[in-house]
């Protein structure tokens, strides 16, 4: 998965350095302010990551990244000066876990189970816990002595 035919490691790395670069030269911004904002473009790289990849996992971690850019975008507009009560912060963070729940769950299926009846196996000692045997499995048995 890349970005711009770059990895997005890479591309971090650019914004990091571009956004210290523009802070040491025009920007009067404190270090809490610089660390905040590289934490939200890390998380807006994590959605772009996870997005990219939702057919491996079935989009379960296109939630947890949305949850992690709303952790940080929260984090960057008190960094900044916007003042949230604790009930407040909760409000939005449950909102949003909330929506990415509903949004995934439209998107992904349950994982495809084999059944016993599909492949012609027989299988003994089903609901024990045991092992199938090699007899079950098809394989030869060693002749009894």
């Amino acid at each position: 998965m890349k970005i711009f035919g770059r990895e997005p490691a890479l591309v971090l790395g650019l914004l990091s350095a571009g956004l210290q670069l523009v802070t040491a030269l025009f920007l009067p911004l404190t270090i809490e302010q610089v660390a905040a904002i590289n934490s939200l473009a890390a998380a807006g790289l994590g959605v772009w990551t996870a997005f990219a990849t939702r057919d491996l996992d079935g989009g379960r971690s296109i939630k947890a990244a949305a949850l992690g850019v709303a952790q940080a975008g929260i984090t960057l507009g008190l960094v900044f000066g916007v003042s949230l009560t604790d009930q407040q912060t909760a409000s939005i963070m449950a909102f949003v876990a909330l929506l990415g729940a509903v949004l995934v769950r439209q998107q992904s299926t349950p994982a495809a189970t084999v059944t016993p009846a599909a492949t012609g196996a027989t299988i003994t000692g089903a609901g024990t816990g045991a092992a199938p045997s090699a007899a079950a499995a098809g394989e030869a048995l060693p002749p009894s002595p």
